[in-house]
This record gives structure tokens, sequence and C-alpha cells, in this order.
């Protein structure tokens, strides 16, 4: 039985959280699949949406990663469609972006989302 379009839509938007939350935390998919008893073949469908991750695997993974469960369904209450942390979960350099945010100071990170808000207005 084919699948149908909102429960690849999910799948995918899983994947990608799942994919930023672990390149985040500066997990190779090796270590996040030996974790959990997975290959890392495995890991890479997850995170494509190739494969449908079970709760059991993905609570294993919110442990292996130390992120709350919900966290992989951030966006979904929404009728937005793309969710935008999942969207940018797959831009290169993101999840150094998001590691080097959250060491800046409190004000210097809110001047660097003003100036980055800013540029992102320009034509």
């Amino acid at each position: 039985m084919k699948e149908s379009a909102p429960s690849q839509t999910l799948d995918r938007h899983v994947g990608a959280l799942l994919r930023g939350h672990r390149r985040a935390k500066g997990v190779s998919q090796e270590d996040l699949a030996a974790a959990i008893g997975l290959t890392f073949q495995q890991i890479q469908k997850y995170e494509c949406g190739e494969n449908r991750i079970s709760v059991s695997k993905l609570v294993e993974m919110a442990r292996a990663l130390q992120v709350p469960v919900m966290a992989f369904f951030a966006g979904l209450e929404t009728d937005r469609g793309e969710d935008l942390l999942a969207r940018f979960c797959q831009v290169d350099g993101a999840s150094g972006f998001m590691q080097a945010a959250l060491r800046m100071p409190p004000a210097v990170r809110a001047e660097i989302f003003r100036l980055a808000a800013s540029w992102g207005d320009q034509p």
C-alpha cells in the first residue's frame, strides 16, 4: 500500500528535525546509530524521510541526543506548510550557525539576528 502525501510529508519533517538536532549536538550518523543499535544507513533513511521512525526508536534517539521527544514535532501544530526550523536545518552550515549563536552573549545574538533579518529583506 502506497503512503499518503501527508504521511510522507510528516516523515520528512521528523527526519529533517532529527538531522538538525543530531548536527547541532555534533553527533555523527554513525555514533547515533551505534547508540541505539542501528546502522548509519538506517539513520540516513530516517533523516531523508525514506523510512518511518517508530515511536520507540524516536524515544531512543531523543535520549541519545538529549532532546525532548517533542523536539522532533516542532512546527507541526501550524498549517503554514513546511516548518521554518525543518527548512533551516537542511541549509548547509546551519548546525555550525546554531552552535555559534548559542555561544554568543544574548546582546550579541540579538544584534546578529536583527542584522540577519534586515539582510533577509534584501532583493
